[in-house]
């Protein structure tokens, strides 16, 4: 059955009762938009149409009966097409009925909406290419649509459904909208109808001027003008047949091309030609299309308007040609009978830059098998072609055949080709501008490549080769000259300053360089620095077995660095030593806080100042201070100190020297003791001079039960600790002091296992039995 009585039997039962079921409405309540219909809904009307049949006038008949108009009888047939074919439904790309704003022409009808082609996401590059030409038809970006806002064709061919503005203007002003009707006339006023069917716009423009000056007098004597113009634009039908993706008949506007007609159709199939293109009107071919036109040339020439009925046959190709490698453009090509190798390769956009072109293979089919042909498309670029034919262009080779390289301590190192002018390894080393003053002359490495490519080292002494006392070498492709410099072989030479300098570091070793040149470039003395006690550390360099293996150099100097006196001249890799004044220290502080008279920072007065003696110089302790809770912080550590005794006793080991940055903190007098952890009521209390240890924990209402009392311990306001001691069960707790905090851990149970409680009770049954064994002997 074709599409189009299948589209006339699902439309009549659409208007005759199927809706009527689908939506529970009468007839007469059907949808006005053909738009809400689903795809569900056209495939149940698809299988009912096969069980009923209907004539194309009752069809028609019944659509005008119930309102529908050509348009919504062109979308049910688009619809139709979409689903026979497998593809999606998408939004309609009616541009007839798109309302554009100052757009002045629109045209009647609707633009068939292309089909989508499906085209593989499993493409391999260079493995399944297109043929050129179809990525135009797959573009979703490009459409071809006629351009409906430009002005009037000229030459353009009205028929039925074209509208017509009539503007008479003048000093009066008169307009008219009139469409062409199916008879091919134009009704204006009371004038007889004009056939305008089949002329011009500029013929029609004649005969109703002529028409309109028996209305309008001043037409004649020049006092008024007319106007005809171009308004909306009817539909006409055109017919894609042949090796199209999507055949059939199409709704486009009367100013669609070719190319519109094929973009909306999906253009060439596999199997279609982009060459031979035919457009028939009125059963006579009237163009042939050739799209590579387009494509490589950017010529339209042959994309003419198309006529209603016009039919366009696109013929199977004859010959299809693939080129892969080193061309711009690889892909399929569709070629003419007569196109030869030279006619490809300009499709293909010519070679890249690394296409090898002594020889150009090609796999052709024979009646049995295929063929491998090579051929020299510079000698023969009439290579002819044939249908299947696949051509491959390679590559040229990664290597030079007369490059020579010349690298090192040479003025101009690089690479150089191997000819005329460079033949020999000294005529290489002058192109490069010669050796540098620093290069080693006695050895250098000639890199030459052997038969099997394995590299070969040649020794070269330069120095004898550009005295001219040895041979000159002749040089081959590839050969690489390495000249060291004398930096290079030997290790970085350095000066190493330490000490009483500002900047201290290595320095670069040169030549008659002395001590007084590193303290300069090492900003020079630092201000407590001796001149008077330098050292120089140099390296022994003797073969024979000594004691010493440095060198030991006292050298006395100026501080000024008067160049005038004298001194040793340095060696690479020496060591210089700058010392310090024996007396000269930079300001040490320390820091006093808390219950004394003065509290500040102190600078240390000598190396054997004490704590106390700081104490003395900060005015002593206040009343309210706390000796015993007294604390010294070291590098930010608490350091547990006796200040009492280093107070009472200056020589006592408690009294230790001060550091920079020490920092002592005496607290006021804490009046309490805290007691926490397994006790009844974890508290603070006052301290009571006659209280013990023991009256304490009694003030915190004494041990829990799972008190852990051999454990207990305190800790004293200076942060020192100190535990309970036991000796044969009876304990001694730690002496009480004020501001200290006793601390009773809890007791941890261990809970044995029953393996571990069956052993023990093994072991008491066996002991047991022993000990009666025993009694009973004795």
């Amino acid at each position: 059955m074709t599409s189009s009585k299948i589209f006339y039997k699902v439309l009549i039962i659409f208007l005759f009762g199927f809706f009527e079921v689908a939506y529970s409405q009468t007839p007469t309540n059907l949808p006005s938009n053909v738009d809400n219909i689903s795809d569900k809904q056209i495939e149940a009307f698809l299988k009912e149409a096969e069980a009923k049949g209907f004539s194309e006038a009752q069809i028609e008949a019944a659509a005008l009966a119930n309102g529908y108009s050509a348009q919504d009888i062109a979308k049910i047939r688009e619809r139709i097409n979409r689903l026979k074919t497998g593809t999606t439904e998408v939004k309609a790309n009616t541009v007839g009925t798109a309302k554009l704003e100052n757009v002045t022409r629109e045209q009647i009808g609707e633009v068939a909406e292309r089909t989508p082609i499906a085209v593989s996401d499993k493409q391999e590059v260079g493995k399944k290419l297109e043929t050129f030409g179809s990525q135009i038809f797959n573009n979703k970006s490009l459409t071809f649509e006629p351009n409906l806002r430009i002005p009037t064709p000229k030459g353009y061919i009205l028929g039925p459904d074209d509208e017509l503005k009539i503007d008479i203007t003048g000093y009066a002003y008169q307009h008219y909208d009139v469409k062409v009707s199916p008879e091919g006339t134009i009704k204006i006023e009371n004038l007889s109808p004009i056939y305008v069917n089949g002329n011009t716009i500029e013929q029609a423009k004649i005969k109703i001027i002529e028409r309109l000056k028996t209305l309008f007098a001043g037409l004649q004597n020049g006092r008024l003008t007319a106007d005809v113009t171009l308004g909306s634009v009817r539909s006409i039908k055109v017919t894609l047949v042949g090796e199209v993706n999507n055949p059939g008949t199409y709704t486009v506007s009367s100013l669609a091309s070719a190319f519109n007609a094929l973009y909306l159709s999906g253009g060439p199939n596999n199997n279609g030609s982009f060459r031979n293109i035919q457009i028939f009107r009125n059963n006579t071919l009237i163009k042939k299309i050739d799209v590579y036109d387009f494509l490589l040339k950017g010529t339209l020439e042959d994309n003419i308007t198309l006529f209603d009925q016009d039919v366009i046959l696109v013929p199977l190709f004859k010959k299809k040609v693939r080129i892969e490698g080193e061309v711009k453009r690889n892909g399929i090509f569709e070629l003419n009978e007569d196109d030869d190798f030279n006619t490809l390769l300009n499709y293909a956009g010519g070679y890249t830059e690394q296409a090898y072109t002594s020889t150009v293979n090609v796999h052709r089919n024979t009646k049995t098998e295929k063929r491998l042909q090579t051929f020299d498309p510079v000698a023969n670029p009439g290579f002819p072609t044939q249908n299947g034919d696949q051509f491959y262009v390679g590559t040229i080779l990664d290597r030079f055949e007369n490059k020579v390289e010349i690298r090192g301590a040479v003025f101009r190192p690089g690479e150089f080709a191997l000819g005329d002018k460079i033949k020999t390894l000294k005529q290489l080393i002058e192109s490069a501008q010669g050796l540098r003053e620093d290069a080693y002359l006695s050895r250098a490495i000639l890199v030459r490549e052997q038969e099997n490519l394995d590299p070969m080292y040649m020794p070269i002494d330069l120095s004898k080769l550009m005295k001219g006392e040895i041979p000159d070498i002749e040089l081959k492709r590839q050969d690489q000259l390495l000249v060291k410099s004398l930096v290079e072989i030997r290790q970085e030479r350095k000066i190493d300053i330490e000490g009483a300098v500002n900047n201290p570091g290595n320095y670069s070793y040169a030549e008659n360089m002395s001590i007084r040149d590193v303290i300069l470039l090492a900003g020079g003395f630092t201000d407590g620095a001796t001149s008077k006690r330098i050292e120089v550390a140099r390296r022994v360099y003797n073969d024979e077995s000594t004691e010493k293996s440095v060198e030991i150099i006292a050298v006395n100097i100026s501080k000024d660095l008067n160049p005038a006196e004298g001194g040793i001249k340095l060696m690479p890799f020496d060591k210089i030593f700058v010392r310090n004044l024996p007396n000269y220290e930079v300001q040490q502080t320390v820091i006093v806080q808390g219950e004394v008279n003065y509290p500040g920072a102190y600078t240390i007065e000598s190396k054997s100042e004490r704590l106390s003696d700081v104490i003395d110089r900060a005015g002593g302790l206040r009343p309210e201070s706390s000796i015993s809770g007294a604390k010294l912080y070291r590098d930010e550590k608490l350091i547990f100190v006796d200040f009492d005794k280093a107070l009472k006793n200056k020589k006592t080991a408690s009294n230790l020297f001060l550091e920079n940055g020490d920092r002592i903190v005496i607290p006021k007098e804490k009046q309490t003791v805290s007691i926490s952890g397994q006790v009844l009521n974890p508290t603070t209390v006052a301290y009571q001079p006659n209280f013990s240890f023991g009256d304490y924990i009694a003030q915190a209402g004494g041990f829990t039960d799972e008190a852990f009392i051999r454990k207990t311990y305190v800790q004293y306001a200076n942060g020192s600790t100190d535990r309970t001691r036991n000796f044969f069960g009876i304990k001694v707790y730690p002496k009480v002091q004020q501001g200290m905090s006793i601390q009773v851990p809890v007791r941890t149970k261990v809970r044995m296992t029953s393996a571990e409680r069956i052993a023990i009770g093994t072991g008491f049954v066996s002991l047991s039995a022993v000990l009666l064994t025993l009694v009973r002997l004795l």
